[in-house]
């Protein structure tokens, strides 16, 4: 029998957005992710405002969808790349818990006399359907959700679409704090949200060179001095990608660093697998 090929994904990284407690875009959480100071950072966070949805569809959107909307837009615009030329994958753990709370309370009336809007934004691919309609995309938009190992594999959808299909391909991961009624279950209390743009590898100007490989189950738990960070990275599943945003952020500091690789991030994608993504710089 032949024996298979390791896997190895390798793609440039093109544009990065985020949003959460303290910060609104990747410039501010990557000094929050160098400075790593022990405490906490500011937990205000202001409602995410994408102008690219139109006003009227804006106002019926939940808050996870404009979340996931704004850092896509980051992330696009950082790049350059006209959005009918990128497929999507969008994924998040917990979904929109607000809605599936309300639905849940509502079904139990006699009336159940479900609002038409909540009904529409409660399915888990609202967020691909608002940013394919809103930027004219036509390539393909997937969702996935996972719990704590969304992350993971949405980057492995990601990285091996981009490179089989040889297209440029928009990563997003969010989550907003779960609904009170859901706090036992998930302990999510903060929201967070990021968007990774990726492309074949061209060796044109870019932000890093990230290649994804298999990896040993689990392996050491990321440490953060704060607490802030802390808490997100351990109670909000799509946050699990802070530790990879920490060593692009550190391989990307300077011109000089061109051609450094860090030691690779972990993630899981199943209870008995993982990936490791390790970062290039090309500044």
């Amino acid at each position: 029998m032949k024996q298979s090929q390791p896997l190895k994904l390798s793609c440039e990284l093109v544009g990065i957005g985020a949003w959460g407690p303290g910060f609104t875009d990747w410039p501010t959480l990557k000094q929050l992710l160098l400075s790593d100071s022990v405490g906490g950072s500011s937990l205000e966070i202001s409602t995410p405002k994408p102008e690219v949805i139109p006003a009227n569809e804006r106002r019926r959107a939940p808050l996870p969808v404009k979340a996931a909307v704004d850092v896509s837009w980051q992330a696009l615009q950082q790049s350059g790349i006209p959005s009918e030329q990128v497929a999507c994958v969008f994924g998040s753990g917990l979904g929109d818990t607000e809605i599936t709370d309300y639905m849940c309370r509502v079904l139990t009336t006699p009336e159940k006399q479900l609002s038409p809007t909540k009904f529409h934004n409660s399915v888990h691919n609202a967020a691909a359907g608002y940013w394919t309609i809103s930027t004219h995309c036509m390539k393909s938009a997937n969702s996935i959700a996972a719990y704590q190992m969304t992350a993971g594999l949405a980057l492995l959808e990601g990285f091996t679409q981009c490179v089989l299909h040889n297209e440029p391909v928009l990563i997003t991961l969010f989550d907003t704090e779960a609904h009170e009624t859901y706090r036992q279950i998930f302990a999510c209390e903060h929201s967070f949200a990021v968007a990774m743009l990726i492309r074949p590898v061209s060796g044109a100007a870019s932000l890093a060179k990230i290649s994804l490989t298999e990896a040993a189950n689990g392996g050491a738990e990321p440490q953060w001095l704060n607490q802030t960070l802390n808490t997100l990275y351990q109670d909000n599943p799509a946050a699990k990608a802070l530790d990879l945003l920490r060593t692009i952020a550190r391989t990307t500091i300077t011109s000089t660093d061109a051609g450094i690789t860090a030691e690779p991030s972990i993630l899981s994608i199943s209870p008995k697998r993982s990936i490791a993504l390790t970062i290039e710089s090309t500044l």
